[in-house]
């Protein structure tokens, strides 16, 4: 739903009620997941039906796969 490129540096990590929180590995990517989270709720919308998913959260993850930040 995001495309190979940012697939590369975005991942699901879970669905918080209508939430979903993505784990991003690098500050930049977080920037572009936020700016395109209405292009990206509309097609979760498309594809697992209105209201599943509500909200975007975005987190970078620590280098060497530690705690992420927010």
């Amino acid at each position: 739903m995001v495309g190979d490129q940012m697939a590369a540096h975005v991942r699901p990590v879970r669905l918080r009620d209508t939430t979903l929180v993505v784990a991003v590995n690098e500050p930049g990517w977080a920037s572009q997941v936020r700016w395109m989270a209405p292009e990206l709720l509309e097609r979760l919308a498309a594809g697992l039906g209105d209201g599943v998913v509500t909200d975007v959260e975005v987190r970078v993850e620590a280098p060497g796969g530690g705690a992420p930040r927010r």
